[in-house]
């Protein structure tokens, strides 16, 4: 699913989702294939319902974004430093 297709099928909805298809592109992650998992009516649930996912599965690309947006803009960090 296209994020334009998001937007239209959940109007004014936070939506928790997975990256099927994704690359890097000027410093920013560019989402191609949208898998919804949930939706939500305030951020709190939806970012509540993220941190359980992402322990449980850290490879997942999950993300957390409401449909208000036109475009999703999600910026790359770069991470320093050693985990362990």
């Amino acid at each position: 699913m296209k994020w334009s297709e998001v937007r239209n099928k959940y109007p004014d909805k936070w939506v928790l989702f997975e990256a099927l298809e994704a690359h890097s592109e000027n410093g920013k992650r560019e989402v191609d294939d949208i898998s919804i998992l949930n939706t939500f009516d305030d951020s709190s649930k939806a970012t509540k319902m993220y941190r359980e996912i992402h322990k449980k599965n850290p490879q997942r690309e999950l993300y957390v974004a409401h449909t208000q947006k036109k475009n999703l803009e999600i910026r790359e960090r770069r991470w320093l430093g050693i985990r362990v």
